[in-house]
């Protein structure tokens, strides 16, 4: 079986160290590289064709805008997975419809990270955030596909 390739992107150089060294650790990771802003993402993505990005939501360059120039670009596109301190509602929906594919609240992972990561890049959604079940529900709620509401 063929290692899961990452790329690490955080402008918090400490932050990015762990999870590189988590995930290094675990023979199911490849990390092929770490960022520390949006423009350096791209281009280590564009440079290392990896299957996931595990990407910072407030860094420079980062969060949003760098989650949609991956998923809907046109060169390579790696799953993409937000890692932030903020993990509010507005800060997971923004990610969400960027199109990552997971939201991971820092400070709450312990040993779980690995699998979460794993779980993402074999095609689950992972939202392990504390404001991930509202922002289900909003995003469900704001979809075509909602069913109306019951009038009673």
């Amino acid at each position: 079986m063929r290692a899961i390739r990452v790329v690490v992107a955080d402008d918090d150089p400490v932050f990015t160290d762990a999870l590189v060294d988590v995930l290094a650790a675990d023979p199911r990771f490849d990390v092929v590289g770490a960022a520390g802003t949006g423009a350096q993402l791209l281009a280590l993505v564009a440079e290392t064709a990896p299957d996931l990005a595990l990407v910072d939501v407030r860094m420079p360059g980062g969060g949003p805008t760098a989650v949609r120039a991956l998923t809907t670009g046109d060169g390579h596109r790696p799953l993409v997975v937000a890692v932030s301190a903020q993990h509010g509602t507005t800060a997971i929906l923004a990610m969400l419809r960027a199109g990552a594919v997971g939201f991971l609240a820092k400070g709450s992972l312990g040993d779980r990270l690995p699998d979460l990561v794993a779980r993402a890049a074999a095609g689950e959604v992972v939202l392990a955030a504390p404001g991930a079940t509202e922002a289900l529900r909003r995003l469900v709620a704001l979809s075509p596909l909602a069913p109306a509401p019951v009038v009673l």
